[in-house]
């Protein structure tokens, strides 16, 4: 059974099992469907000994996964329940799937048609209800802009509460989570321009520079273990469609516990203690070999030139050649989406099912982009729309302007951050003892009741998880 929306239906690389983590098993069984069932975290607390019967039973094959890449043949389905706002369990009649992360990206960021080289079939004009977006993504360069150009949101424009984003003051790298100083000229390395970190919650900056594959992870986690109520997590009087900033907080502290006095390490994406994000791609292997088993390094293909010139990682394409050309995807734009996915569920009269709904001022007229700046590329020549633009490499020796200050631009910056956050509340929700809340009185700005996610299987698996339920009580 597959549980966890971050793990892909799809592997690339060898996986591991992290064994405190039911949902690892996604990767030996994702190859099972067609029989719908629910199971309710409240009743399913497994052994470490049921799991692996679990396991082997099925074989342990994760072949038939690398099948179903990018969706293609994603298995839908998680055994995950959103708990519900009157504290009672989920109906089985009114459960739902809960789609595979890239499933949910393409939901709640409609992509357009690519042919085989990812050149954009037809050009449709954007509107709030109909506008669409670049699915052969290879650059950053244009993210912030007009989704014509192929980009997509940037951290700040989805609002991830714990970015801890430069501001647009004219320094270098505005808008990114490197610091540079006020006076800092285009040339500097930026490896002077630090993020945010910090050793205690309560600082002005407080947790500074949350990684947002660590938000994905932990918002996942955090509806899986059922942490928070449907109303606990959303409010859209303070929030909109957005997990309210304090519950997320807590969710990533519940998974990512910080020691007063010391910074907080948070494992990579590609790991199974930082999400085993499955869109990441990187670059380890060097520039000459974009397929898989990947190694760890930037999901940044530069040049070994631009590597040895010290040059930002960022400036480069993502995974641009080979059988996942252009399949990154940011782990703010998972986020994002699993969070819009969440919030038209619990709240279907407030948000609308795409990003682009619940953030319509993005292709208004007012908007001030949030795009990074990059320097001169080797591809400047071709058109911004095309895949011979987007990837460009940038030229040697770097030429690189910062541009000016943006007054209006939105940042979320650390200090912002730091006020939204309570240390005095309860880790986990508002019974905090980490399982499923009894709440207050349901928001009516809440459905309720509450739907559950489910998981699809065969006959067998059903049987195999009965039994490793009985072994597990």
């Amino acid at each position: 059974f597959q549980i966890s929306p971050t793990k892909s239906s799809a592997t690339t690389r060898t996986q591991t099992t992290a064994p405190h983590k039911i949902r690892s098993l996604r990767h030996h069984i994702s190859f099972i469907s067609q029989l719908t069932f629910q199971i309710s975290p409240t009743k399913m607390k497994l052994t470490r000994e049921a799991i692996a019967i679990a396991a082997a039973s099925l074989g342990g094959s994760s072949a038939s996964s690398a099948r179903m890449l990018n969706g293609t043949e994603a298995v839908t389905g998680n055994a995950t329940v959103l708990p519900e706002t009157n504290g009672t369990e989920a109906d089985p009649g009114n459960a739902i799937v809960l789609p595979e992360i890239n499933e949910l990206m393409n939901m709640a960021f409609p992509m357009w048609e690519v042919d085989e080289n990812g050149n954009r079939v037809e050009t449709k004009e954007c509107k709030v209800d109909s506008c669409e977006w670049n699915p052969y993504y290879i650059t950053k360069r244009y993210d912030g802009l007009h989704p014509d150009l192929g980009g997509h949101p940037t951290d700040n424009d989805v609002k991830y509460a714990f970015y801890g984003s430069s501001p647009f003051g004219g320094q270098p790298y505005p808008g990114t989570p490197h610091h540079c100083a006020a006076n800092a000229t285009d040339d500097v390395s930026i490896g002077d321009c630090p993020k945010v970190v910090t050793l205690s919650d309560s600082s002005p900056q407080g947790p500074g520079h949350v990684p947002p594959h660590i938000a994905l992870m932990s918002l996942t986690e955090g509806v899986g273990d059922e942490l928070f109520a449907a109303d606990e997590m959303f409010d859209y009087d303070s929030s909109q469609c957005r997990v309210v900033p304090d519950v997320l907080f807590r969710m990533i502290r519940n998974y990512f516990p910080r020691t007063e006095g010391e910074a907080v390490k948070y494992p990579p994406p590609i790991v199974p203690e930082g999400g085993d994000y499955q869109y990441e791609f990187p670059s380890g292997n060097g520039i000459d070999k974009q397929m898989p088993p990947y190694e760890p390094g930037s999901p940044h293909w530069c040049t070994e030139e631009f590597k040895a010139a010290g040059g930002w990682a960022d400036f480069c394409p993502y995974v641009f050649d080979g059988p996942d050309a252009g399949k990154y995807r940011h782990p703010h734009i998972a986020y994002a989406a699993l969070e819009v996915y969440l919030a038209h569920e619990a709240m279907p009269d407030k948000c609308g099912a795409t990003w682009l709904e619940n953030n319509p001022d993005f292709i208004g007229a007012d908007h001030v982009a949030t795009n990074t700046p990059f320097p001169i590329m080797d591809a400047d020549d071709k058109d911004a729309t095309t895949v011979e633009n987007w990837l460009g490499q940038p030229v040697l020796p770097l030429n690189y302007t910062s541009g000016d200050a943006r007054p209006g631009a939105v940042v979320m910056s650390a200090e912002a951050s730091a006020k939204l956050i309570n240390l005095d509340a309860a880790p986990t929700g508002s019974n905090g003892n980490g399982t499923a809340p009894t709440p207050a009185t349901p928001s009516p700005t809440v459905a309720t009741p509450s739907s559950a996610f489910v998981t699809t299987g065969s006959v067998a698996a059903a049987t195999i998880i009965s039994m490793v339920v009985a072994i597990a009580m």
